[in-house]
């Protein structure tokens, strides 16, 4: 007969024996079951604070179909889009509507370059890469310009920075001012009707 564990390292045997099984239970059966919960309630929480969105988005949705067959059936809607034969002859006349504009508002047109055109949708995106110099203000008028036009424009990509460094200038009537200078830069695209096949 082996002799048997002394009374007190039975117990912390035993004692080390059940907490080790707690353990097992808590970690395969326990904490997976609470972190289930724990997720299922946030994706409640998340869905009920998207339904009153949700609810307001479905109930515009007959209107905005109706001004889609609206936009859609209207001829002056499909002078918002750019014309051309070609991507390169409609890439040439946003070009040179740009470079009017600009010169139009007292920016000077450095260079623009065509971007890639893009087949988007059923539509051709055009676009150009522009730099101009100019006043802030200049700026400003060309951009509501684009925005405003009845042809359909974006801006992206606009970069803007002073060409004068924070330098003084004189002006003719003797005042020191700030040279207020703008290098910029930006894409503009519009979107003109695939060819038919």
């Amino acid at each position: 007969m082996s002799p048997g564990l002394p009374p007190l390292a039975g117990r912390i045997a035993a004692l080390a024996l059940l907490l080790a099984l707690l353990a097992v239970v808590w970690l395969a059966g326990i904490a997976p079951l609470l972190d289930s919960y724990r997720a299922d309630r946030e994706t409640v929480a998340f869905a009920s604070e998207q339904l009153p969105r949700l609810r307001r988005l479905a109930g515009e949705a007959p209107m905005l179909r109706a001004e889609l067959d609206r936009a859609v059936r209207d001829p002056a809607g499909r002078t918002r889009l750019l014309v051309g034969t070609s991507d390169a002859l409609t890439g040439a006349e946003l070009q040179n509507r740009v470079s009017r504009d600009a010169t139009r508002f007292g920016l000077a047109l450095r260079s623009a370059q065509a971007l890639p055109p893009a087949e988007e949708e059923g539509f051709r995106r055009i676009g150009i890469r522009v730099a101009l110099e100019g006043s802030l203000g200049g700026l400003r008028r060309l951009l509501y310009g684009i925005e405003t036009a009845p042809t359909f424009l974006f801006v992206d990509n606009l970069e803007i920075r002073s060409r004068s460094g924070g330098r003084i200038v004189q002006r003719r009537a003797g005042q020191a001012q700030p040279d207020d200078r703008l290098s910029i830069r930006f894409d503009v695209y519009g979107y003109r009707r695939e060819a038919a096949p």
